[in-house]
């Protein structure tokens, strides 16, 4: 359910790596009151956490926030290999010849 509405989102952005907008969606999610099940769910198992830096990092709460981040994260580098993927296979071999200097 948490995947499905991170993906939804992160296909309406363009332009911005997902691993990036990972972070900016919790950080959005956290920074509000819940409005519904997910966010519910976001507020319990993360938390921000603002460094002397000024930095904002998300940190979990237990064990299966762990889990839920590393699975956020699992699919945002598969999404990323994806959108390579799709891009690579745009491309023809004419593309990467190397030019003679």
């Amino acid at each position: 359910m948490i995947l499905k509405a991170f993906a939804q989102e992160l296909n309406q952005e363009k332009n911005i790596e997902p691993c990036a907008f990972l972070q900016k969606w919790l950080k959005k999610i956290l920074l509000k009151n819940p409005e519904n099940h997910v966010e519910n769910v976001i507020h319990t198992e993360f938390f921000l956490q603002t460094t002397q830096d000024g930095l904002t990092i998300v940190s979990s709460n237990s064990p299966t926030g762990r889990e839920l981040m590393q699975s956020l994260y699992n699919f945002c580098l598969s999404y990323e290999n994806f959108l390579f993927a799709r891009w690579l296979h745009e491309r023809s071999s004419t593309d990467f010849k190397r030019t003679k200097e």
